[in-house]
């Protein structure tokens, strides 16, 4: 293995070892919260609460994540005007995350379900404005990721403790889970901003309409294209729930917890990576083949060790009536395996200010997903979902690296 060579690429490498061991805890944590809201509420219901989950995934990336890299990239660029960027940032995002609540709520009274299950949706709504306010692009552009990322994994520790109690009093019911994964959410929030004020004299985040309105042009493209890129999956189970049931639902949310569990570990390198991506390093063709490199390797080893997990769980902690989802687990794991390349494509078209680029692939990915899925297929309805999922992830990937073959890796 060659040495790093450079102050970045170290410096790139003792973050991702930090940020590691945290999402190392926190995905056990999360891994074993969702085995025992699986055991408790069997795949119907265990459906039920993962399509509210999953729909809230698809509304945080809608409020945050179009923001994140922007926030990076101008924090990273325009440090003296931190605290109107981050001030901005949070309101903007908070914002938006107040109306996704009150349009989540509307839309959870008019659909056909349950009450638990409604009031599961209501719940979740309202922990996503505390999801859209954890700061994490601020902690990001910082250099301070891993104090960003062990204030997530103590939360997740504690929540985890909880939810075993309450496992072994037999009281997870489906709105009770919904309020334990909201909890958490908010709790994440208001301790890593507490940590930020008083560990970072210079953190005082301030409001400007003009630098608002700067990152709302600059990010509004890249909300589009990223609301985009994660529907497919963020609405994998929704959509399941919708068009095969809520049995087939539970089923295919196990395969989209693992493949959470790997997009997220694969976004430990993302998040190391970005801010030097932006920066006067990320110029560089070497830095820039060295990323693509790591990205393979990561995402190898990544993919290997979600499957040998995914095993386990099924062997040993998930009852037998998870089984079935065997099939859909690799299918899955293999569309986030092939996406990571679009993921590389991306960091650097976001660097080259080509938002509008990520807007059309995004476009184009989402339409191969809708005709994939509506294509007759002699499969059931999960393993349908998991191939519209790869079929979409290869488009996006091939599209993107297409777009960025002149650029830096050239």
């Amino acid at each position: 293995m060659k040495r790093l060579k450079t102050a970045g690429e170290r410096r790139v490498a003792s973050v991702m070892i930090g940020l590691v061991i945290c999402t190392v805890v926190s995905q056990t944590c999360a891994a074993a919260t969702f085995l025992l809201f699986a055991n408790s509420l069997g795949t119907a219901d265990f459906g039920k609460l993962s399509g509210a989950m999953f729909f809230q995934q698809f509304f945080s990336t809608l409020s945050v994540s179009g923001f994140r890299n922007v926030v990076i990239r101008e924090l990273v660029k325009h440090p003296e005007q931190q605290n109107a960027i981050t001030g901005s940032y949070l309101f903007l995002s908070g914002g938006i995350g107040l109306v996704m609540v009150f349009l989540l709520a509307i839309a959870s009274l008019l659909v056909p379900i349950d009450s638990g299950e409604r009031m599961a949706y209501l719940v979740i709504s309202i922990g996503h404005v505390g999801a859209c306010l954890i700061p994490n692009a601020i902690y990001d552009a910082k250099g301070q990721q891993v104090r960003g990322a062990s204030i997530a994994a103590c939360v997740d520790v504690i929540a985890v403790m909880l939810t075993s109690a309450l496992f072994g009093l037999e009281m997870i019911s489906v709105p009770i889970a919904a309020s334990l994964v909201a909890g958490k959410w908010t709790l994440v929030a208001a301790a890593s901003l507490t940590d930020l004020a008083v560990r970072n004299a210079d953190f005082r985040p301030s409001f400007d309409w003009s630098q608002a309105s700067s990152l709302w042009k600059s990010a509004r493209m890249m909300s589009i294209a990223t609301t985009l890129n994660v529907a497919p999956l963020s609405l994998g189970v929704s959509l399941t729930r919708i068009l095969f049931g809520a049995g087939e639902a539970g089923l295919f949310a196990i395969a989209a917890f693992v493949l959470r569990s790997h997009v997220t570990v694969i976004g430990l390198l993302t998040r190391t990576v970005f801010p030097h991506v932006v920066s006067a390093t990320g110029e560089t063709p070497s830095f820039a083949r060295r990323v693509f490199a790591a990205f393979g390797g990561v995402t190898l080893l990544v993919t290997t060790a979600a499957f040998a997990c995914s095993e386990v769980a099924l062997a040993f902690f998930l009852p037998s009536e998870y089984q079935a989802s065997r099939i859909t687990i690799a299918i899955v794991l293999l569309a986030g395996t092939v996406r990571v390349a679009g993921v590389v494509g991306n960091m650097y078209l976001v660097a080259q200010y080509s938002e509008q680029a990520l807007v059309a692939i995004a476009i184009v990915g989402v339409a191969v997903f809708a005709i994939a899925l509506v294509i007759p297929l002699p499969v059931c309805g999960r393993n349908q979902m998991a191939l519209a999922l790869l079929a979409s992830s290869a488009t996006m990937a091939v599209n993107l690296l297409y777009r960025q073959r002149d650029s830096r890796f050239s």
